[in-house]
């Protein structure tokens, strides 16, 4: 047996919980997520084409679907911070709760829409928060008022599972992504039969060799990304510095304050034009 992919990469993610195939074990993340008893499920065909590319534009890696017959739901694993996350959640709500009102319809038809998002990196302005947080809109004085409960935004931070325990069902899907291959996870899987059908399915795309490079493919597509925004955001504070190192020489200001200040070395000041 090879070692099984990991589920948090995206398009990994999708083919465990985005075919239709797979519902049942869907199903059983949405209920832990939500709290709430899920009836039915139906997930919405995405055809996607995940070639050797395997870049942001291979096809479609969040996974949509339709609960108890009427709430959207979206489901989205991010493996890199892309910056602006809180709009790009938003933005995807909002496609989610429009998509249900064709033109001329009344806005009574629109339904609760729900997005849930599994970062594996933290948000800085949650440090302080649970591994799962649920948002929505509520009175800002108050707090207990609901304004409409149509919006509603889960957000499941991966890398906090080892500072914060996370009370709960959710919590075996959390040491399930994080590490499906543990002694914890699959001593749970003996009791709980979803988990066990998740492993056993990751086990099946994993000796899957198309699916076994696509995976690869797009680790390294994420791994460059990331590597060249690192670049740069590098290039771009140097270019800062040396802007605020000219402006210093031109106000006259000594080179040993202006090397102690911008951290540039006496021979690149000098040479500064």
């Amino acid at each position: 047996m090879k070692k099984v992919l990991s589920p948090k990469i995206d398009v990994v993610f999708h083919m465990l919980f985005g075919e239709q195939k797979h519902e049942r074990i869907t199903k059983k993340l949405i209920e832990d997520v939500i709290g709430e008893k899920v009836e039915t499920i139906e997930l919405e065909k995405t055809p996607y084409l995940w070639g050797e590319q395997a870049n942001d534009k291979v096809g479609i890696i969040d996974i949509r679907a339709t609960i108890n017959n009427k709430i959207p739901i979206d489901i989205e694993m991010q493996i890199a911070d892309n910056k602006n996350i809180e709009k790009r959640i938003l933005f995807y709500w909002a496609k989610l709760y429009l998509k249900q009102l064709k033109e001329g319809e009344q806005y009574k038809k629109l339904n609760r829409s729900i997005s849930i998002i599994f970062l594996d990196y933290k948000l800085e302005k949650l440090k302080e928060l649970p591994i799962h947080t649920k948002w929505q809109i509520k009175e800002s004085e108050n707090g207990k008022i609901l304004f409409t409960e149509d919006l509603e935004i889960h957000v499941i931070e991966l890398s906090k599972v080892k500072e914060k325990i996370e009370e709960g069902s959710l919590m075996k899907w959390i040491l399930f992504l994080e590490n499906p291959e543990g002694e914890e996870i699959r001593k749970m899987a003996e009791s709980e039969k979803e988990i066990r059908e998740a492993i056993e399915t990751l086990e099946d795309i994993s000796n899957d060799e198309a699916k076994i490079r696509i995976a690869e493919l797009r680790e390294k597509y994420v791994a460059d990304r990331e590597s060249e925004l690192e670049t740069a955001e590098e290039k771009g504070i140097q270019k800062g510095i040396i802007e605020i190192a000219k402006k210093m020489k031109k106000e006259k200001i000594p080179n040993k304050i202006i090397e102690k200040i911008t951290g540039l070395t006496k021979e690149e000041i000098e040479n500064l034009e």
